[in-house]
């Protein structure tokens, strides 16, 4: 990382809103189900210590937020791909 980045990085903890690249089903012109497809969303992260140094975050809006919002368990694994190939996780 360049010192730049590093300068550009949020506090630990602080929230902030990205546009996350995660994969959604959707329906297809025919009526038929598609799987997988690309889609650029909002949500809300932050850093977060590990045992490893940091990594990002979903942050919780709300506190059944797992109740009402079916896709944050996918957006959680897109995210943590993302760590990975970051290199943020081993």
């Amino acid at each position: 990382m360049r010192i730049e980045e590093l300068l550009q990085l949020p506090k630990l903890y602080r929230v902030i809103e990205v546009d996350l690249d995660v994969l959604r089903n959707g329906i297809g012109g025919g009526g038929g189900v598609i799987f997988d497809i690309d889609q650029l969303v909002k949500r809300k992260v932050r850093r977060v210590m590990h045992s490893g140094g940091w990594k990002w975050q979903i942050a919780r809006e709300w506190p059944d937020q797992e109740m009402w919002d079916y896709c944050l368990e996918q957006d959680r694994e897109c995210l943590e791909h993302l760590n990975y190939e970051l290199g943020l996780i081993k």
